[in-house]
């Protein structure tokens, strides 16, 4: 933490600017001095990947609407259920500026149908078994008043930006592939299960999804 000295010109200014920017006035000053001194902030870096993860969502699908929520750190899909009603799923992903992890996933589904709810969260425990067995690890996720919140591991070893970007719009797509496929199957549960398992399989195979 440190202490500057400005005039109440240039505090009024940052703060009008702050405010259009959803940034706070320490937010904008380090933002500024950054750009000045070409240091590139950890800020910085996670509007790089939110950028990175707009084109790369983008080009996958026509089925997401997708956005940069400003000032709030995060990237925003909606996509639609084949559902009745066409309800809409939310995923949001939040990177961290320094944590054990790089950021998260949310798929959030607002809706009042329990029945909808109800398969929704039988979807949920099924992807979870299917990562937990495929990848041979604990994923670290939970649900939650229909939140679906699920941990991004840190890459192994050193991957481009790029890289790390499209494994997460793949992850999104795939999951949101496999949801509708559940929610909307026509044919016996068991050989849905099969269809979104052997899936998951092959996207990891594939290096897809390895977060």
């Amino acid at each position: 933490m440190y202490s500057l000295i400005l005039s109440d010109d240039i505090v009024e200014r940052i703060d009008v600017k702050a405010r259009r920017m959803g940034l706070s006035r320490s937010g904008l000053i380090n933002q500024i001095l950054a750009e000045s001194l070409s240091v590139v902030t950890p800020e910085q870096r996670m509007k790089s990947m939110y950028e990175l993860m707009q084109k790369q969502m983008e080009s996958l699908s026509d089925s997401f609407k997708v956005s940069i929520v400003p000032g709030e750190n995060a990237f925003s899909a909606v996509s639609w259920l084949k559902y009745k009603y066409l309800p809409t799923i939310r995923y949001n992903v939040l990177l961290y500026r320094r944590k054990e992890h790089i950021g998260e996933i949310r798929a959030i589904l607002r809706t009042q149908n329990a029945q909808l709810m109800s398969e929704f969260q039988s979807f949920i425990k099924l992807w979870h078994s299917i990562e937990t067995a495929v990848c041979g690890k604990n994923i670290s996720c939970e649900l939650k008043s229909g939140i679906y919140r699920r941990l991004i591991d840190p890459p192994q070893g050193e991957i481009a930006p790029q890289e790390t970007s499209q494994k997460i719009t793949d992850y999104i797509n795939l999951f949101n592939r496999c949801v509708n496929r559940f929610i909307s199957r026509d044919c016996d549960l068991e050989e849905v299960c099969s269809e979104i398992t052997d899936a998951y399989v092959l996207a990891y195979k594939d290096g897809k999804i390895s977060i």
